[in-house]
């Protein structure tokens, strides 16, 4: 299997290669919680205009979504996999936007197939690549608006080495980022329980996909 790990900032064309996702703080790390706590769907969207249009339109539906770290101002919850891993989404359908995922979902949207995924469900997307005997896939980091993120670039080398070679080094990978500068700077304003999630790995033992607009489990 033919694997790369694209930075999907700073790239502007994309193949339609299968892909998976990474923003491990905290979106793709978010949603998986939020679909284990029982949430139906949730739609991702570019903007913050959109995802309040979408809200004003279906009063029932959860909105949730940050810029640089913080929720929303009017929004129901923010981007936090600690907070969502304390909300019964029984049901529910969510509207989600994030300063970094969200954004990077936009320009592969195209792609053939697209995970969602981060080291809270990488065991169970893991085996879901494999069963589909792919020739080529792309891991797209979202990175940050000032650069890349460590913690999205330790988690792409771990599932690279697991698909390429079967090697399992994804605790070693875990440590690296937990010392990090993303945790740092995640911790720094106030997010040291969403590291603990976003490193807990395997806790949503399911892959997340994005298809039709939605992400939902797969």
């Amino acid at each position: 299997m033919d694997v790369n790990i694209i930075d999907g900032r700073s790239t502007k064309e994309f193949s339609k290669n299968s892909k998976i996702l990474v923003d491990v703080y905290r979106s793709t790390s978010t949603m998986p919680i939020m679909l284990k706590n029982g949430a139906s769907y949730i739609i991702p969207v570019g903007t913050i205009a959109e995802a309040k249009e979408l809200k004003k339109n279906n009063s029932d539906y959860i909105l949730a979504g940050e810029r640089y770290g913080f929720k929303v101002p009017g929004f129901d919850i923010g981007n936090s996999p600690y907070e969502s891993s304390k909300i019964d989404f029984n049901g529910k359908i969510v509207i989600f936007t994030s300063t970094n995922g969200t954004k990077v979902l936009q320009k592969i949207k195209n792609s053939e197939i697209i995970f969602i995924s981060s080291f809270v469900n990488i065991d169970s997307t893991y085996k879901a690549v494999r069963n589909l005997n792919l020739e080529k896939i792309d891991i797209i980091t979202s990175g940050r608006p000032d650069g890349v993120a460590d913690e999205d670039i330790f988690f792409a080398q771990s599932f690279r080495e697991l698909l390429i070679n079967s090697r399992d080094i994804v605790s070693e990978f875990i440590g690296k980022t937990r010392e990090g500068k993303g945790t740092k700077r995640l911790s720094m304003i106030g997010g040291g329980n969403d590291v603990e999630i976003a490193l807990s790995r395997g806790i949503a033992d399911f892959p997340v996909i994005y298809r039709n607009g939605k992400i939902e489990k797969y």
